[in-house]
């Protein structure tokens, strides 16, 4: 792994959610546990630090102010988690730090430089854990860090060279002592180091690639100097099969030279012990992990202008809830350990929508229904024609399926689709014989749609 790792010096855990925690009592329950077990004072509720610096500022005193639930801003969805946390039995500690720079209305609490205050700081490590709420990741750098040196004094954001705020140095005091950093949707993202993803749509980044910056569109960029780096292990993603977010995970790994990505779905998590580097699925689905250490790339703009590159060979695993993974070893430990013979079915139709960002999980299904059939692969094309693209999912010696819908290193191909004016023959990549740094600060969120409290 490209990030460095002192295992004798982590510790505490990091409770990574995919997005769409809502009231699930399997993933909120742990938490809660897990802060209690790092209390001082052992009888009392555990108390939990929120920071919401994600969400989008209030646009006024009254929204600020307002206990609607319907209504959605930084203050506001710091009182919905505290009250979400009061029912699991912890006591919810709101952290008014948002992304905010200059008060948009008199009085406004939710500000940037409140990271600073050191009364603050001292409030967050009262606490046994820390919460981060859901909304664009990019807002928890923009708050927690402050640009150093030469970025410092050219007035640029700390995407590069910078220092830890008072409030940024406390969360990890809480992490250090043995407590608990839980994250939804953005607050899984931010945790990751090196090459945090700040934003890209799916089709748009594999046409036009990655790079460095945060920008108000559709393009795939990431940060150089990344999230808070509490997860050492591999680059981070959310909403991961709900929203299609395979081939994203791909490019950026190929583009940042990162050899692993782990997507984490909605309403499941990856616990992770940071001392012993181990991680469990806890939840409903699934949690990816995307190696691209063998994969190889070949330039399809010649046949097909303005397409990207192709890419064969990286290999995909889900792991399910009870599975276990040491990244140490990298040798996964699944609840249900019996693996599957491979199936006899019929081959799976194609899928016509494969990156698909509805929650429908096309690519997930297609492997599932590849897996239970005896072909050796199965395909599906993107609903996006300009240009369309075609992901092929293939099983060699090394795949296996697992109980419950999992399955480890299968391998998968992503190529411009034959257009329909070709012979729609399998490419080398499907035959097989074997069963510049952008400062823009946009106001709207990485995570796309708004999704109530991710």
């Amino acid at each position: 792994m490209t990030a460095s790792h002192d295992a004798s010096a982590a510790r505490g855990t990091l409770v990574l959610i995919g997005g769409a925690l809502d009231e699930h009592r399997g993933i909120l329950e742990p938490v809660v546990q897990l802060a209690a077990s790092a209390s001082p004072a052992p009888g009392r509720p555990p108390r939990i630090a929120i920071l919401t610096t994600a969400s989008e500022p209030a646009a006024s005193a009254d929204a600020e102010a307002t206990n609607d639930p319907g209504v959605e801003n930084d203050a506001a969805d710091g009182r919905y988690y505290a009250a979400l946390f009061a029912r699991h039995g912890a006591e919810g500690v709101p952290i008014p730090v948002g992304v905010a720079a200059e008060p948009r209305f008199p009085g406004q609490r939710y500000l940037a430089a409140n990271a600073e205050r050191e009364e603050l700081a001292a409030l967050v490590r009262s606490c046994d854990g820390v919460f981060l709420g859901g909304g664009d990741q990019t807002h928890y750098v923009l708050a927690l860090f402050r640009s150093s040196g030469a970025a410092a004094s050219a007035g640029a954001p700390p995407f590069g060279e910078r220092r830890d705020t008072a409030v940024l140095a406390a969360i990890r005091e809480v992490l250090d002592r043995g407590g608990v950093v839980a994250g939804t949707s953005a607050g899984l993202a931010v945790q990751q180091g090196a090459g945090m993803v700040s934003g890209g749509g799916v089709h748009e980044s594999w046409r036009l690639g990655a790079e460095p910056g945060y920008a108000d569109d559709e393009r795939l960029r990431s940060l150089p100097a990344g999230g808070l780096g509490l997860f050492p292990e591999a680059l981070l993603d959310s909403h991961f099969s709900e929203w299609g977010r395979l081939p994203r995970a791909i490019r950026l790994a190929r583009a940042l030279d990162r050899p692993l990505v782990v997507g984490v779905d909605e309403r499941t998590a990856l616990v992770y012990d940071r001392a012993a580097r181990r991680g469990r699925v806890i939840g409903d689905r699934g949690v990816h992990l995307v190696e691209v250490a063998e994969s190889e790339a070949t330039d399809a703009r010649a046949s097909h202008p303005g397409s990207g590159d192709a890419v064969d060979g990286v290999r995909w695993t889900q792991l399910l809830p009870g599975d276990e993974l040491d990244f140490r070893t990298r040798r996964i430990e699944r609840a249900d350990p019996a693996p599957l013979a491979p199936g006899d079915g019929a081959a799976p139709p194609p899928e016509t929508d494969a990156w698909a960002a509805d929650g429908s999980r096309p690519l997930v299904r297609l492997a599932q229904r590849l897996l239970a059939s005896g072909a050796p692969a199965a395909h599906g094309d993107t609903a996006e024609s300009t240009p369309r693209y075609r992901t092929v999912l293939r099983r060699d010696e090394r795949t296996v399926r697992t109980a419950g819908g999992g399955f480890d290193e299968l391998l998968v191909s992503i190529a411009p689709a034959p257009s329909a004016t070709t012979t729609d023959t399998p490419s080398p990549a499907t035959r097989t014989t074997a069963v510049r740094t952008t400062t823009a600060v946009p106001m709207n969120t990485e995570e796309g749609a708004p999704c109530p409290h991710p």
